[in-house]
């Protein structure tokens, strides 16, 4: 047999032809359509905390993209995390009115902080794979969880 017609043979993946292009995917840029998506509901929920709004849910979004958004950006740069901390500190504040008031809402600096944070958040997101980004929320998931079960041992 000559080596013109010797054919070779590589052995066949058990592995979906589908995994390989979810996997190829997870580590591009995050799809522009799926950013603008993403943005366009943080921004709604900005809008509503700042209108007063008393939905929970658009604090929570905005919160754990914050909490996201600050793990990644730890990950890159510090200059990237004054911003998210600012941000983080506004949502704080935007609770405590809650509390006092019945109605969610921002002071003057935390509009401010916000909007910047979300600025960062937006960047970091676009220029970002949805595996980091994946790896960033669950990171914040644990840190959530590793704070949760410290405040309850400080109450205990």
């Amino acid at each position: 047999m000559s080596a013109t017609t010797m054919k070779r043979r590589f052995p066949r993946s058990n592995v979906n032809p589908a995994t390989w292009a979810m996997l190829i995917a997870a580590r591009q840029d995050t799809q522009s359509g799926t950013a603008d998506e993403v943005m366009l509901k943080l921004h709604d929920a900005f809008c509503q905390l700042k209108a007063g709004t008393t939905d929970d849910d658009m604090f929570d979004r905005l919160g754990s993209c914050i909490n996201v958004g600050l793990v990644r950006a730890e990950q890159i740069d510090p200059v990237c995390v004054a911003p998210m901390v600012a941000a983080r500190d506004a949502l704080i504040r935007c609770d405590g009115i809650r509390g006092r008031h019945g109605r969610y809402g921002f002071d003057g600096p935390g509009i401010q902080a916000m909007a910047a944070g979300l600025d960062v958040y937006e960047e970091m997101l676009r220029r970002s794979t949805p595996q980091q980004m994946a790896e960033a929320a669950a990171t914040s998931y644990h840190l959530t969880l590793r704070q949760a079960a410290a405040e309850q041992r400080a109450t205990a």
